[in-house]
């Protein structure tokens, strides 16, 4: 949209008549109008179609019958042509109405289309009674229901409108009245009253509506914006910035409350501690920045291995990473663990001062199968963390299941819940 102060007279004059194209997201608007409004139309369409059918049957059982005089029979013919008219009209937009939005656009020029012939209508109507001395009253009532009705931009209803006053005044010398009274002025000026009155309140309703579902799209798309926002900072918080990972946040949060839930249900939960070999060294060599690439290397090639599909991936901290896993895949901890730290082994990612000079892992695994009833989070990352150490202790480059719990008494990887 452009600033109030850039838009000039002639943008401002298109905006206001609601010319074509001076509208954003035009579609989308009426669409939600369409959504308010169907429903009403059909039960208007259908009023009118109960009418009509009244009409035609008051008409046909008259004295003298439907074909009595030629009055008669216009009216006939008239009331004919709006059943016919309207019963299309139903059935067409009922549909289109099965293929919405995309036909929103022939929705609504079909529905114009029927709003100009009912108010040409109303004009045929108004001539043949003016043959027996009536008044405008259809006219008034058609011209004024339309105008709250008929959704037409502000250019279309001022055609419409004046169009039927000029019409209507234009033929009205041409149906006298039967008692010899000359009624154009009075006409004249009755009808030009209702034009215009019909035109201000066309133009009211329809900016209105334009407006309320312009500022409903508005709002809805701002608040989807501010929950994408929410949604992008969230993760910011949740993440580590230099590889993307979850970081201690998230592990305190999220992976906290899914241990508690395993814990809760009776299920299983491991966690496995990742640490590059000699990574200090690595940064000796090569400098930080390289070893900062080494650390977002080791995220993709976390995020992207097959057996972590459904693993918690966290960067605990500088080289370390903390995965954890959940129901019944928990007992293959050990396993993923091997399978993690074999596959980066044959990447063969360069490291002069490590064995083998290449880039390797060592693991640390620790599983609860299932979690104890006074088990904690904590608990389990601790002696996952010790397993690792165990790892670094004998070598490098493997997974260990841990093997003994933090008060230093010697356990077995199956008393730790893990297999082997």
């Amino acid at each position: 949209m452009k600033p109030y102060h850039d838009i000039s007279r002639a943008d401002l004059l298109r905006s206001y008549l609601g010319l074509p194209d001076s509208l954003d997201d035009q579609d989308a608007i009426f669409f939600r109008i369409y959504q308010q409004s169907h429903r009403f139309h059909s039960m208007l369409l259908g009023l009118i179609i109960f009418y009509e059918c009244v009409m035609l049957v008051l008409m046909a059982t008259r004295p003298g019958g439907p074909f009595l005089h030629l009055r008669r029979l216009t009216y006939i013919l008239l009331y004919l042509s709006l059943l016919a008219a309207t019963i299309f009209v139903l059935l067409y937009t009922r549909q289109l109405g099965r293929q919405m939005p995309q036909m929103i656009r022939r929705y609504f020029g079909v529905y114009h289309l029927y709003v100009v012939f009912l108010n040409l209508w109303s004009v045929g109507i108004t001539l043949n009674d003016q043959l027996g001395g009536n008044s405008l009253i259809v006219y008034t009532c058609i011209v004024l229901s339309t105008a709250f009705f008929s959704m037409m931009s502000p250019w279309k209803s001022a055609l419409l409108y004046l169009s039927d006053f000029i019409l209507l005044n234009l033929m009205l010398p041409f149906f006298p009245c039967p008692n010899g009274l000359d009624q154009r002025f009075s006409n004249g000026i009755n009808s030009l009253f209702l034009s215009l009155l019909a035109l201000a309140l066309s133009i009211y309703t329809y900016r209105s509506q334009i407006r309320l579902k312009a500022d409903e799209l508005l709002i809805e798309r701002q608040y989807e914006e501010i929950q994408r926002s929410h949604q992008i900072l969230r993760q910011e918080v949740m993440s580590d910035t230099l590889t993307g990972l979850h970081n201690r946040r998230y592990l305190h949060r999220t992976v906290a409350e899914r241990f508690r839930r395993c814990r809760e249900d009776g299920e299983s939960a491991a966690c496995i501690m990742l640490d590059i070999d000699h990574f200090k060294r690595y940064n000796d060599r090569y400098g930080h920045p390289q070893g900062d690439r080494l650390l977002q290397q080791m995220a993709q090639f976390l995020l992207h291995h097959d057996a972590l599909k459904e693993a918690d991936i966290i960067r605990y901290g500088g080289e370390e990473f903390a995965l954890f896993l959940y129901g019944p895949v928990s007992a293959q901890a050990l396993e993923i663990a091997r399978r993690v730290v074999d596959s980066l082994a044959r990447k063969q990612l360069p490291h002069w001062d490590n064995e083998g000079r290449r880039v390797t892992l060592s693991a640390g695994v620790c599983a609860e199968i299932p979690i104890p009833s006074d088990g904690t989070l904590e608990e389990l990352i601790a002696r996952a963390d010790t397993a690792l150490y165990e790892a670094k202790r004998t070598g490098r480059n493997r997974a260990v299941a841990c093997p003994f719990r933090s008060s230093g008494s010697q356990k077995s990887a199956s008393e730790c819940g893990i297999p082997i």
